[in-house]
């Protein structure tokens, strides 16, 4: 079974329990697609399903496959385009006249429409709906906004289940002190504002092969009277000197500092490391973003995101297990509330 590797990312529908009278986005996109036109429900009429994005494109949003999971909705976006054109290459060698000095064999270059009937797909998103959690994949052209404005539609135009002047969000950033989760081992560390800007790299490597790490401290700008001893230390003092003397009323001399560890990662390190990360990330004078392995926090938001391997139909295929994908996905939500990041 071929496989491969996607982004799950995480979002979250923050809104009124009142004023939706305590439903769930899950049970908000249940009841859109739940809605008759006198014949059937919406599940069974895929030609009711598609979205126009009206951007001048030609681009259209089709609901394909959408399943019930009980515990949680799961779908698959397909972003189309009307009248599009695929460049194709002709495996028929030609031999042409390029220039007055070169003749070459060439295979011919030439644009084709999707076959009648069908509709070039530039995009896919896979998403669960469970609670007032998503979780979805995506690829290529498709967007984390054009998943919102699809759902948007859904339930405003299509499904008529929420009022269409209420503005529909989902939140990737959420404040990480609501739950008692971390985002995992740190992977690089950025601190920008009055505190020098500095950034931690780490490495991912293997727990038993001995490899060789770098943590960078890269950007640090200083200011005039600490960037000058580091030039003194680079340049000598007499050329440090002379540059400074040299600078006009409104220069200053900027320092990009980078210093590596190498070697082999030790416990005692990794922890450091950790500490050091969470010291700063209480900054109050200071924009603070840390990467792990399970997203980021900036500012005190957590943004979820984790990779996880979905399998393929065939070797290249650019579509994905529809059934995989609903159960990793599925995985991925567990994990995050097992381990405190999301609450259920």
């Amino acid at each position: 079974m071929s496989t491969t590797y996607h982004m799950v990312h995480y979002r979250r529908f923050d809104f009124d329990e009142t004023v939706l009278k305590g439903k769930t986005l899950e049970a908000l996109c249940r009841d859109a697609l739940n809605t008759e036109n006198g014949t059937s429900k919406l599940w069974a009429r895929p030609e009711d399903r598609v979205f126009d994005v009206k951007d001048g494109d030609g681009r259209r949003i089709f609901l394909n496959k959408v399943a019930d999971l009980s515990e949680a909705v799961f779908g698959e976006l397909c972003l189309a385009q009307a009248k599009d054109l695929q460049a194709l290459l002709k495996m028929e060698p030609t031999e042409v006249e390029l220039s007055n000095l070169t003749t070459a064999t060439v295979y011919d270059l030439e644009e084709s429409e999707a076959p009648r009937g069908s509709e070039f797909i530039r995009g896919l998103a896979y998403w669960l709906a469970i609670g007032n959690h998503v979780l979805f994949v995506k690829t290529h052209s498709m967007t984390p906004e054009l998943l919102r404005r699809y759902l948007d539609w859904l339930l405003k135009s299509r499904g008529a289940v929420i009022d269409p002047s209420l503005v529909f969000e989902l939140n990737a950033e959420f404040d990480k002190t609501a739950t008692a989760g971390d985002i995992g081992e740190i992977r690089n560390l950025r601190v920008s504002g009055k505190s020098a800007p500095q950034a931690i790299s780490i490495p991912e490597e293997a727990e038993t092969k001995e490899v060789k790490t770098s943590r960078r401290i890269a950007d640090k700008f200083a200011q005039m009277q600490q960037a000058v001893p580091l030039v003194e230390a680079i340049f000598g003092k007499k050329r440090a000197n002379s540059l400074v003397e040299s600078l006009g009323p409104e220069e200053y001399l900027a320092v990009e500092a980078s210093v590596k560890v190498r070697g082999r990662r030790t416990e005692e390190s990794r922890k450091k490391f950790q500490a050091i990360a969470n010291d700063l990330a209480d900054e109050s004078d200071a924009k603070v973003q840390i990467e792990g392995k399970d997203g980021r926090i900036v500012d005190g938001d957590a943004i979820l995101r984790t990779r996880m391997p979905f399998h393929l139909p065939f070797d290249g295929s650019n579509l994905l297990e529809f059934d995989n994908v609903a159960d990793q996905l599925q995985e991925v939500y567990a994990r995050f509330v097992k381990d405190g990041k999301i609450k259920a």
